[in-house]
């Protein structure tokens, strides 16, 4: 009986090979592995890794290999820490699980909407958070209100109830007897441009120190990110990754439509809602440590879908590339003659995009 137990369990690898790549059983359990996105999860990872020692080796002040590297093992002065891991370092991880936690929620997203140009930018999520953000940064009598604590202390929070607080709004006004994929989307594009309003309505009662602080949530940008934000949003990226693990099979099912999810085990409310929390908990936090990064949400799932050759967005890949294009994005914009926010050319990218997949389904419902 242990041999017949033995026998079962072994692993065994298929001979034989399918378009999709290679089979693997263990046991009852059966695993594609699938060439193409394993070869474009290397090549990804490959050039994080790239980017992120370009970023930590170069700047604009020089110091030599030896002495960054000792300052990453705990060696070195004290202005060479303060360069290499608060300023450099940080900045570089930041932008790493920012660009992560947009990708993933965007292909969260995308993936319950069934729609392509859906995200959390659209939904208002981003901007909801935003303004919560800046309501903290612009006006003191509402810190204070919440029992005087240090800004910096309650603006991750704030921001988090702020994403929170918007997504209800869109969720309550989009309901009618079920939620519609494109009557969410309009209902947050009008709850979005609200918010921008009062973001906008705040800057111009703050004064010039106040909204200078605030400026990052106008277009999002790293400057200034310590190793405290980094370490706020690690487990918040981890714990979103393992959602998107515990549901992949979950949103698999619902890629086929909320009629055919249920007769494979799939429950579609559950599974929207959960998806739904954790796509507003990744982009609120990455809102309040960045501020709003454009067209990342949007576009990186998109482009994973077409580089990782997956049916549909896929969370785990789309943060990926999200993390690619926020850190590419990030170290172009610290090259420039004049450093821009790093929101500016993700949206100088992001926007031709978002055309090209308009354009592309305009093509297919007119056909």
């Amino acid at each position: 009986m242990t041999a017949g137990i033995t026998a079962r369990l072994t692993t065994r690898l298929t001979t034989g090979r399918t378009g999709r790549g290679h089979g693997l059983l263990i046991g009852p359990v059966g695993v594609v592995l699938r060439t193409r996105p394993l070869a474009a999860t290397a090549v990804v990872t490959v050039l994080l890794a790239t980017l992120c020692a370009i970023s930590v080796f170069t700047g604009s002040l020089h110091i030599p290999f030896d002495r960054a590297l000792a300052a990453l093992t705990g060696g070195g002065t004290r202005i060479e820490h303060l360069v290499i891991v608060e300023h450099r370092l940080s900045r570089a991880l930041a932008a790493v699980l920012v660009g992560f936690a947009l990708g993933c929620a965007g292909a969260l997203t995308q993936t319950i909407t069934r729609n392509p140009i859906a995200s959390p930018d659209i939904l208002g999520v981003g901007s909801g958070a935003a303004f919560f953000a800046v309501l903290l940064v612009t006006r003191p009598e509402v810190t204070r209100a919440l029992g005087d604590h240090p800004a910096g202390q309650v603006l991750a929070p704030a921001a988090i109830a702020g994403g929170l607080i918007t997504t209800a709004a869109v969720l309550g006004l989009s309901w009618r007897a079920g939620f519609d994929g494109m009557r969410l989307i309009l209902v947050g594009i009008g709850v979005n441009s609200v918010a921008l309003a009062g973001v906008s309505f705040l800057l111009t009662r703050a004064d010039l120190d106040q909204a200078d602080a605030a400026k990052r949530w106008l277009t999002g940008s790293l400057a200034g990110v310590r190793m405290g934000e980094v370490l706020f949003m690690a487990p918040l990226v981890l714990a979103g990754a393992v959602a998107c693990a515990v549901l992949a099979r979950d949103l698999s099912a619902l890629r086929l439509g909320r009629h055919v999810a249920p007769a494979l085990g799939t429950s579609p409310g559950r599974t929207e809602a959960i998806a739904l929390l954790t796509a507003v908990l990744l982009t609120s936090g990455a809102v309040a440590v960045a501020g709003p990064i454009a067209f990342v949400a949007f576009l990186a799932p998109q482009a994973a879908m077409r580089a990782f050759g997956t049916i549909g967005p896929p969370p785990p890949a789309g943060g990926l590339t999200g993390a690619l294009l926020v850190l590419g994005a990030d170290l172009a914009a610290q090259r420039l003659p004049t450093e821009l926010p790093v929101g500016v050319p993700t949206a100088v990218i992001g926007a031709p995009g978002l055309l090209y997949l308009l354009n592309q389904h305009r093509r297919r419902t007119s056909a």
